[in-house]
């Protein structure tokens, strides 16, 4: 019912409300005149009053509403929207990154293949933001995430977790092709010079790796396992990619 008023629009719908209501008006002024055996005079002023009445009331109380109920419709998108993408990036949010795993998670067991998430972290970003401002911090974190859509592949799915850590899954990637895309976009994230309020800035990003198969895993568990596969590429110096080390 929401999504027919929203494409008719508020001027349609105050329009068709309004013809409805003198039809209903005229009909039942008519139907009740005949019923009293009203004289014609009383029955011409009835009739008149009939058709005004609706037209003048019906548009103000129509509008009203409908613009209320565009103006909630409005917000509930809005309201989608931001829980299901990034604000900043554009990404897909967290919990939008945790549902999508879930699908592919289906497709998986049902297929045997594989699934690989990255789970990256851009570094020294507390430097930039330090240095720089929290504007350049945010522009770098939109640069960043526009590197990764452009250097991902179409069927990768990126996502903004929080601050300034990012992930991507990976779907049919067993963790050594993974590892090489990844690698390819590493090379490009540092090789970009940003420009940011006038100043050059390099970035680089650290890099965990963990595999999904098939197994009972949890999309937490796999991203706990990237995230410390993730801290051991910072570990061993920074702009480098970690797999996570199965027992």
């Amino acid at each position: 019912m929401r999504r027919t008023i929203t494409q008719i629009g508020q001027i349609g719908v105050c329009l068709a409300a309004t013809s409805v209501s003198i039809v209903l008006s005229v009909f039942i002024t008519f139907f009740i005149l005949w019923l009293s055996d009203a004289d014609d005079s009383i029955t011409q002023i009835a009739l008149i009053i009939s058709i005004i009445a609706p037209g003048i009331i019906a548009p103000l109380v129509t509008w009203f509403l409908i613009g209320l109920i565009i103006k909630i419709d409005e917000l509930e998108q809005k309201q989608r929207k931001l829980i299901t993408y990034d604000e900043l990036t554009g990404l897909i949010s967290r919990r939008t990154f945790f549902e999508k795993f879930d699908e592919l998670k289906e497709i998986t067991e049902k297929n045997r293949t594989h699934i690989t998430l990255a789970y990256m972290d851009l570094d020294d970003f507390k430097k930039i933001n330090d240095v720089y401002g929290h504007n350049a911090g945010d522009q770098a974190l939109k640069s960043f995430a526009q590197i990764l859509s452009n250097a991902a592949r179409a069927n990768d799915i990126i996502a903004r977790i929080g601050g300034e850590e990012f992930a991507i899954l990976l779907p049919e990637t067993k963790i050594e092709d993974a590892h090489m895309i990844l690698e390819r976009i590493r090379k490009t994230v540092s090789s970009k010079e940003l420009i940011i309020e006038g100043k050059k800035l390099s970035i680089s990003m650290s890099t965990g790796l963990a595999h999904y198969q098939g197994d009972a895993l949890k999309i937490d568990k796999l991203v706990s396992q990237a995230d410390k596969a993730m801290y051991k590429a910072k570990s061993e110096g920074k702009n480098c990619i970690s797999l996570y080390a199965t027992k």
